[in-house]
């Protein structure tokens, strides 16, 4: 006969298998809004890559010293022409880059080539025994399933132990395949992935789509609605596709038609590229990747609350934790209900806030109600 203790045993075996709800970067170490991708080579046709590359290049590295994109990678892969020699040149100034420049509080990244290429295994060997100490994550492209993650990873923990640098650098993997998609949860479920990075064009090429300017948020909605599920499923972050748009700056005399044409792209640009990551932070995208430094404010700033809309979810929270303590579940403040569900989707504009130095933790604290007690009530 089924009694009481039976029961309770039961739900105790329960409870003890049971796994933690997982939440958008819970297992991510840092956190970025902007990814700026920088050329690790580029040279004037006709010039020699010891002294004109290097010149020309090391002013694009420099890049990740001056803009204020919250993080940033070398890139050994698309960026650099597909020639031995200029790869090998990418790879030294990429490495003296890392070694030699301050990025500030810049979460550092590279992208070597990708695992089925001639090249990745002096990129990883060569960047990681020279500045992995340096680095806080490895971009990896055209990976197809979680078991090639998983043995990356190894590779960069072996070559790590092996150069003598105590950091754990993460993987920021490219989804950017059907197979890819498919395996997206396993992929994220390796320990040291960070992200899931939507790759639009390469996804495009492969299933024969199209990726168009000024559709392409919606055009590609359910995978992109699917991402940020999934990585979060696994406590991950979700980084969303370039906005390929630039906003290049006019070079046509002032005052000329050209010029004035030129101006105008340039604002239907910026003002695309803002559209877009507003589009993704909807969406649950932690961020998303960049090619220009003048799209790094509108794409950062979509993930950056205004001072106002801060301090209302602020105070939704701190109303959500005073009605618990005096005996409600969930209270009216105006016309907005605060209950465990709203304050937690709105806890992530009071997060971005401090991160942005928006709101201080000060400011938090003089509610009355301990920050860390908010955000354990919120599930942060």
């Amino acid at each position: 006969m089924l009694t009481r203790q039976d029961i309770h045993q039961e739900i105790q075996d329960l409870q003890a298998k049971l796994s933690a709800p997982q939440r958008r970067g819970r297992l991510v170490p840092y956190r970025r809004r902007g990814v700026l991708a920088i050329p690790a080579f580029k040279m004037r046709p006709g010039g020699d890559p010891a002294v004109d590359g290097r010149a020309q290049t090391w002013k694009l590295l420099e890049r990740a010293t001056t803009t204020p994109s919250d993080c940033f990678f070398y890139d050994l892969e698309d960026a650099a022409p597909d020639q031995p020699e200029f790869k090998a040149f990418a790879r030294q100034f990429c490495a003296e880059a890392l070694r030699q420049l301050d990025f500030g509080r810049r979460i550092a990244a590279f992208r070597p080539n990708d695992v089925r290429s001639a090249y990745f295994e002096a990129d990883l060997v060569d960047v990681l025994t020279a500045a992995g100490d340096r680095l806080h994550a490895l971009v990896i492209a055209k990976t197809e399933d979680a078991s090639e993650v998983a043995a990356i990873a190894r590779l960069v923990a072996q070559i790590q132990r092996h150069a003598g640098h105590d950091n754990r650098p993460m993987l920021e993997v490219l989804i950017e395949s059907p197979r890819a998609f498919v395996q997206a949860q396993q992929i994220a479920a390796v320990p040291s992935v960070a992200s899931l990075t939507f790759g639009a064009w390469d996804f495009a090429r492969l299933v024969g789509g199209e990726v168009r300017a000024q559709t392409w948020t919606a055009d590609l909605l359910a995978l992109r609605q699917l991402l940020p599920v999934i990585a979060a499923s696994e406590g991950k972050d979700a980084i969303d596709a370039v906005t390929a748009q630039l906003p290049i700056r006019p070079t046509a005399a002032p005052g000329t038609a050209a010029h004035d044409a030129q101006a105008q792209a340039r604002l239907d640009a910026l003002e695309l590229a803002a559209r877009d990551a507003n589009n993704a932070k909807i969406l649950g995208f932690a961020g998303k990747w960049l090619l220009h430094p003048d799209q790094v404010a509108p794409i950062q700033d979509a993930w950056l609350p205004s001072r106002e809309r801060a301090q209302a979810a602020l105070a939704l929270a701190v109303a959500y934790a005073r009605a618990a303590q005096t005996g409600s579940g969930a209270e009216l403040t105006g016309v907005q209900l605060a209950d465990r569900a709203v304050i937690g989707a709105d806890w992530w504009l009071v997060e971005g806030a401090l991160a942005g130095g928006v709101l201080t933790e000060a400011e938090c604290e003089a509610s009355g109600i301990p920050l860390a007690a908010l955000r354990a009530m919120v599930g942060a």
